[in-house]
C-alpha cells in the first residue's frame, strides 16, 4: 500500500490517485462498520451498520471492476481523511462510558463518513466524465455514490426516529 504521493501531472493521474484512496477507504470501512454494528447498543443502528457493511463489500468489488476496466491492478493508497476519522472514533470509544452517548458518537461518525464518501464519488465521477471514460468505469462509481446517499439518508432519519426520542430526552438537559 502506498503512502507517499509522487508528482501528479494530469487529470488521469489524479483520478487514479483518488480511486486508490477510495479503494483503501472502502476496505477500511468494512471493518469499522462491523465494529460499530457490534458495539452499538441501539438495534436499529446495529442493523443499519451491518447492512451498510455488506453494501460496502459490494462497493469494494465495484471499485475493483473500475481498476480492471482501466487495465490497472487494484491499488490501495492511504487516505489521511479516513485515518483521522478512524482515530477520532477510537479516541471517543475509549473516552465514552455511556452506551447512549457512544451511540450518538457512532451516528455522527457515520454521517460524517457518508458525506466524505459522497464527495469523493462526486469528484471521481466528474473526473471520469471529463476524461470521457466509458460507462464501464462511470456506472460503478455512480452506483456506489447512490448507495452512500441512501446510507446517509438512513442515518439522518435516525436522528428524528421515534425510537431515538427517549435517548435524546435522556442526553439533553431540560
Amino acid at each position: 500500500m502506498e503512502t507517499s504521493v509522487d508528482r501528479i501531472d494530469g487529470l488521469e493521474e489524479l483520478f487514479h490517485h483518488k480511486l486508490a484512496q477510495l479503494y483503501y477507504t472502502e476496505h477500511e470501512l468494512v471493518e469499522a462498520l462491523d465494529e460499530m454494528a457490534i458495539n452499538t447498543t441501539n438495534d436499529r443502528m446495529a442493523e443499519g451498520f451491518a447492512d451498510h457493511r455488506d453494501e460496502t463489500r459490494t462497493q469494494v468489488q465495484r471499485l475493483e471492476d473500475v481498476f480492471a476496466a482501466l487495465d490497472r491492478p487494484a491499488e490501495r493508497r492511504e487516505d489521511p481523511v479516513l485515518d483521522a476519522l478512524e482515530a477520532e472514533r477510537a479516541t471517543l470509544e475509549d473516552a465514552i462510558e455511556d452506551d447512549d452517548v457512544l451511540d450518538m458518537a457512532y451516528l455522527n461518525a457515520g454521517m460524517m463518513t457518508e458525506r466524505i464518501e459522497m464527495t469523493a464519488y462526486e469528484g471521481l465521477t466528474t473526473m471520469a466524465n471529463h476524461l470521457e471514460y466509458t460507462d464501464e468505469i462511470r456506472k460503478p462509481l455512480e452506483s456506489n455514490y447512490e448507495e452512500e446517499q441512501s446510507a446517509y439518508r438512513e442515518l439522518s432519519a435516525m436522528e428524528t426516529a421515534a425510537d431515538m426520542k427517549s435517548l435524546w430526552d435522556r442526553l439533553t438537559p431540560s
